[in-house]
């Protein structure tokens, strides 16, 4: 049981944290079926799922398409990924 605050924010008791591993910065998807609010967790995307974002043109033998790839893949990997 949890009560809602004037802000509109609820508290996810923590077995059901623990059981779904909910941790701070998740983000959550919301639907209304019948009378019914289904919370659902938002999974993260995999940097395998980024291919084909880096669009640059291609100069020389060390392409500025190759050298975006590794930037945007760095910085993933160092901040995770963030809206999805």
């Amino acid at each position: 049981m949890s009560t809602i605050t004037k802000k509109g924010q609820v508290t996810i008791p923590k077995p059901f944290r623990d059981k779904l591993h909910i941790k701070e910065g998740d983000n959550f998807l919301f639907e209304i079926k019948d009378n019914l609010l289904i919370v659902r967790k938002k999974e993260r995307k995999s940097i395998l799922s980024l291919g084909g974002i880096a669009k640059g043109r291609k100069i020389g033998a060390g392409s500025e398409r190759e050298y975006t790839k590794k930037v945007i893949a760095r910085k993933i990997a160092k901040e995770g990924l963030k809206n999805g």
